[in-house]
């Protein structure tokens, strides 16, 4: 029961815009025969409205949040990392809400994610999409259960890596390999910024234990 009032006050904040013509519309029909009862149900919606939003703006980014959680979780388990491990998540935006309120968090996103090991990075994409009323699901067989494990799993040693850096073109967070090969990986640039300052601050300290081992010996 609470998880149907969530999505509903989540629905009514992200179509805030939509209800509020078609709030207005029904009041200026109602206008010339229920004048009294037409005011009460514009102000009850208006405040219904209001409501929406507010509990929007409050509580999306926590269901976003909580369905990234999902995949760090398997991943980490997955790949048995330590808890400190650190775990960057990429986004790349899709959909807007329809609020004239809602800025900044969006109806659905694409994410990839990036384990950072002491010696490896595990790069985790072709995740499912995170849509903030609808979330894929298996068929059947497994009960309809939430896809949370990602498709395509990548992992470099970061002594194979040459740089990294956000392609504004691609609109990517790159990995340059030794090889040649580039690695795309769809982000937008904030968190893709973030993402090369940890991945240089690793291959920084990668190149000074290779540098040291070489001396030592």
């Amino acid at each position: 029961m609470s998880r149907l009032f969530e999505t509903l006050q989540l629905k009514i904040g992200c179509y805030a815009y939509y209800i509020f013509v078609v709030s207005f519309l029904l009041f200026i029909v109602m206008v010339p025969l229920y004048g009294e009862l037409a005011a009460w149900f514009f102000l009850l919606s208006l405040i219904i409205i209001v409501i929406g939003i507010v509990y929007y703006i409050g509580y999306a980014k926590e269901r976003f949040i909580a369905y990234q959680d999902m995949f760090i979780k398997k991943g980490r388990s997955s790949l048995k990392l330590d808890d400190d491990s650190e775990i960057l998540c990429l986004t790349k935006k899709g959909a807007k809400c329809n609020s004239f309120l809602e800025k900044k968090t969006r109806k659905d996103y694409d994410i990839s994610l990036l384990f950072l090991s002491d010696d490896f990075i595990t790069i985790a994409t072709k995740c499912p999409k995170f849509h903030i009323f609808r979330f894929e699901r298996h068929d059947r067989k497994k009960k309809w259960a939430i896809k949370d494990a990602c498709g395509i799993n990548k992992e470099y040693r970061y002594s194979f890596i040459q740089s990294v850096h956000f392609n504004p073109e691609k609109k990517t967070l790159d990995l340059v390999l030794t090889s040649g090969f580039v690695e795309h990986i769809q982000s937008d640039k904030p968190d893709a910024d973030k993402a090369v300052v940890k991945i240089r601050e690793k291959l920084r300290n990668s190149t000074r234990t290779i540098q040291t081992n070489l001396w030592s010996g």
